[in-house]
């Protein structure tokens, strides 16, 4: 009997550092992202000492305010590029999966409008395919962005850090 239980837990355990366990896991979250306490804990860890914990940044810093403006970036694929690669994103200590996670959340949060059904969601893949290519320049890369978001009428929140306009 003790065979049967260690075999099940240890097949459980197994189970739960597989690839498939883990995109259950992100997609468990699909219908509402504000609901892990885990990507609030990262985002107060990792993000909110540049963006605040409600999300407004720190314009006269250069640093976006994320409130009805972030969650446009998702509508283009650069975007989400963008989302994913800009320094405090990729460069965090967060893994793919937790990365992937506290973004869904950071839109749900502070773009709740763009969390529509044909929203899709971050995932660890997207995440580690495009974390690990910096940006030569973050402030060219957001200016080339917000005018073809702005060419599509959308109106991303100013990004000044490295600017002179500050």
């Amino acid at each position: 009997m003790w065979t049967s239980l260690r075999l099940a837990c240890l097949g459980a355990v197994l189970l739960a550092f597989t690839p498939w366990a883990q995109a259950q896991e992100e997609m468990a979250g699909t219908g509402d992202y504000l609901q892990s306490s885990q990507a609030f804990k990262d985002y107060m860890l990792q993000c909110a000492g540049c963006h605040r914990y409600d999300g407004q940044g720190l314009t006269h810093r250069g640093i976006p305010d994320f409130n009805q403006s972030i969650g446009l970036f998702t509508r283009l694929p650069a975007g989400r590029d963008y989302m994913i690669r800009v320094p405090g994103a990729s460069q965090s200590q967060l893994d793919n999966a937790d990365l992937a996670r506290v973004l869904n959340w950071i839109v749900a949060k502070f773009s709740p409008e763009e969390v529509t059904p044909e929203y899709r969601p971050f995932t660890s893949a997207e995440v580690g395919a495009s974390r690990r290519h910096r940006f030569d320049d973050v402030l060219k890369a957001r200016t080339e962005l917000t005018v073809q978001m702005n060419k599509l009428g959308l109106e991303p929140a100013p990004y000044l850090y490295g600017s002179m306009e500050r």
